[in-house]
């Protein structure tokens, strides 16, 4: 079982480092109690370890613990380089650099000189100043935001104001929160993008009561920051320097990288090991991610929270404050808390039942984590310069060696299958719109959860809480007594919600080879027009409303746009969606002749491949072996329509040939029920297969 933990971890974390920026990313809630204890027994293995002798945290172990878990091979392998941090009180037990802040030079990771961006580590001090401004009476957690945000406005849907608060707990009820910011290293490094300018363009919309869901929430850190700016009338990264930084002595942190420092930034490499060009910004400042800075000065900034807030006699957040972002403030199972003011919590299961918080972050070649645990005055900061789960198998082993699980066995109820047929369905991720869970009941009264970790067991230890065999927490809120809200562990930085029941579409009822498939998505997505009660599924589709579809599903949102992508789909009925789809990378413009888009086009097979290659080829994903192809495939398409044939993204119209070839019939036009079948198999993959 301890294995299958550890291969779990790296699976789950892995994914997590994706899911803090969209797919793309170039890409009632009450306060609880501080005495609330975070975890309690339940979030255990139901099978522990066995006991074994705890190994103090002093200075000689920690560093010979971390110079061990980098000696193993398999870290050398997709590694680059990293840096660790690990306080205890008052004290900097470890401050270290590992491995090459440059493969190609083999320049060496500098603790105290090299820079790491730490991508959404950034919104825990974007949270510490707003709190700053609460304490000097600036700002009232519980107002309304718009008495703070000058002339932007936000199309509000609900009737309900979102305050402060809701905004720091990521409460906000925003829909598609990461589409007011871009990471895309093809921007101009020499232009300073402003953050108004980014908000006031915006295209939020508040669709959820603020307050009662949660999900997680960049367009909240990055409001945050400019509340900071509109209330002290500096610009936001001038207020971190000087109220955060410079009184914590973080002499090489900043929200804007410094150009004379620029040579101090780590180089980033993606989980292949490929080096990535210098991450670009806009807008420039991002309070939710642009924050760079060291080891050395990430050690500062836990020494003092270690300390009640002050470090060396200066404070910078009252203790008061501080026990709010150290304390669980949403939390959709009291063992199973989500979220405090600034950090929040996921991957339960690495902590072995302690007391903690942390913030993960990611940005494209850095993954990076920030962890505390209060009771015991632990810090640990750790950061790396390659897309990998290096945070989170160093943390889970560190949590073994140090602090093992030492909880008893969970006490597991006995319902009967009638009695968990409330929790069945599916539940659609509500940051992530692509990625459902399924829920079964059994008759032996357990849940089978199947996910991005395959098919998992489930057994009730209370009427709203569950857990796996290896200790993964599923934990359910009821609404007006119905089920509504589910976590799991890879839903993990929001909740899912249980979708509605299929449309049934009345040329696609019965034993219609492809109602699966479109039963399967119709809650997600419409095919043909909106509202109508027919699909016409043999009917080809036009490259508009492909797009269409993609960015539905995908659940991207949308930018704003000054001008449209193509020359040819100003005032279409799709061209929010083409011009998504152009931002996304995933239509090819290299490929448009004279900036034609040709919207009403019917779309090949092969074509819808390649955009759905261009959505998903970044993704870590199992290795496929190659799959031989008959048919016709255009040169250009033949890299897309191999890994969408290897990956069995495609219905009944394709079959395999007696030599074992597979045509994709990359040339014909696809059909609604065929993209229904093809999207299907990316939302709901065959679990076995994950096992």
């Amino acid at each position: 079982m301890k294995n299958r933990k550890k291969s779990v971890a790296l699976l789950c974390a892995l994914m997590l480092s994706y899911a803090s920026l969209p797919i793309f990313a170039m890409t009632a809630t009450k306060d609880i109690p501080i005495s609330q204890p975070i975890l309690t027994q339940h979030v255990i293995a139901a099978k522990p370890a066995a006991k074994k002798a705890v190994v103090p945290l002093t200075k000689a172990n920690v560093e010979k613990f971390t110079k061990e878990f980098f000696a193993n091979s398999n870290i050398h392998k997709w590694a680059a380089g990293a840096v660790v941090t690990v306080v205890n009180g008052g004290e900097v037990l470890l401050n270290g650099g590992y491995g090459y802040s440059d493969k190609e030079t083999k320049q060496k990771v500098d603790p105290n000189e090299t820079l790491f961006y730490v991508g959404s580590v950034s919104k825990v001090f974007t949270a510490t100043a707003v709190l700053q401004l609460v304490e000097q009476g600036k700002i009232d957690l519980h107002a309304d935001i718009t008495k703070y945000v000058g002339d932007m406005t936000l199309k509000n849907e609900t009737g309900s104001p979102v305050t402060v608060k809701d905004l720091l707990t990521h409460t906000s009820g925003v829909e598609h929160a990461d589409t007011g910011f871009s990471i895309d290293a093809e921007l101009d490094s020499n232009k300073y993008f402003s953050m108004k300018d980014e908000l006031r363009n915006n295209t939020f919309r508040i669709i959820n009561k603020p307050g009662t869901v949660y999900t997680y929430d960049n367009f909240a850190s990055q409001l945050q920051g400019y509340i900071v700016e509109q209330v002290t009338g500096q610009k936001f990264e001038d207020y971190a320097q000087e109220h955060l930084f410079d009184v914590l002595d973080m002499d090489n942190s900043s929200f804007v990288l410094e150009k004379e420092k620029a040579d101090q930034l780590a180089g980033s490499y993606d989980w292949k090991g490929k080096k990535l060009k210098p991450a670009v910004f806009k807008p420039t400042v991002m309070p939710e991610g642009s924050l760079s800075s060291t080891g050395k000065d990430m050690a500062n900034y836990m020494l003092a929270v270690l300390n009640g807030g002050i470090f060396k006699g200066k404070r910078f957040l009252s203790n008061d404050s501080l026990m709010k972002m150290l304390t669980p403030q949403v939390s959709i199972h009291p063992d199973v808390p989500n979220m405090t003011y600034g950090f929040e919590f996921y991957t339960h299961h690495e902590f072995n039942g302690h007391d903690f918080v942390v913030k993960g972050g990611y940005i494209p070649g850095f993954v990076s984590k920030i962890a505390f645990l209060p009771d015991k005055k632990v810090g640990v900061f750790i950061s790396s310069n390659q897309v990998n789960n290096l945070h989170g198998l160093y943390m889970s082993a560190f949590m073994d060696h140090f602090y093992p699980d030492e909880r008893p066995a969970p006490n597991y109820l006995q319902p009967s299958q009638q009695q968990l047929l409330k929790f069945e369905g599916r539940y659609r991720n509500l940051r992530l719109g692509y990625d459902i869970t399924e829920i079964k009941a059994n008759s032996d009264g357990s849940l089978t959860v199947n996910d991005g970790m395959g098919s998992t067991i489930y057994r009730q230890v209370d009427p709203l809480f569950f857990l796996s065999e290896d200790g993964f927490p599923l934990a359910f809120k009821e609404e007006n007594g119905k089920v509504k809200y589910i976590y799991t562990l890879l839903s993990s930085l929001t909740w899912a919600g249980k979708l509605e029941a299929p449309v049934v579409y009345a040329d696609i009822a019965g034993e219609h080879p492809y109602r699966k498939y479109v039963d399967g998505l119709s809650p997600l997505i419409a095919f043909g027009e909106e509202g109508s009660a027919v699909m016409e599924p043999t009917k080809e589709m036009t490259r508009a409303e492909f797009a269409h579809l993609l960015i539905e599903l995908f659940d991207l949102g949308y930018h704003h746009h000054d001008k449209p992508a193509f020359k040819d789909v100003e005032g279409h009925k799709y061209a929010a969606a083409i011009n998504e789809a152009a931002l996304s990378k995933l239509i090819d413009t290299a490929r448009i002749k004279n900036g034609k888009f040709e919207p009403d086009r019917l779309i090949e097979r092969q074509e819808a491949a390649v955009w759905i290659y261009n959505a998903l080829k970044s993704l870590p994903t199992v290795p496929r072996p190659p799959v031989k192809l008959a048919g016709t495939t255009d040169e250009w398409a033949l890299e897309a329509v191999q890994y969408v044939v290897a990956h069995g993204y495609y219905g009944p119209e394709v079959s395999k040939h007696q030599d074992g070839s597979i045509d994709f019939m990359s040339k014909k036009g696809l059909k609604r029920q065929e993209a229904a079948a093809i999207l299907y198999q990316i939302v709901y993959p065959d679990y076995s297969k994950l096992k």
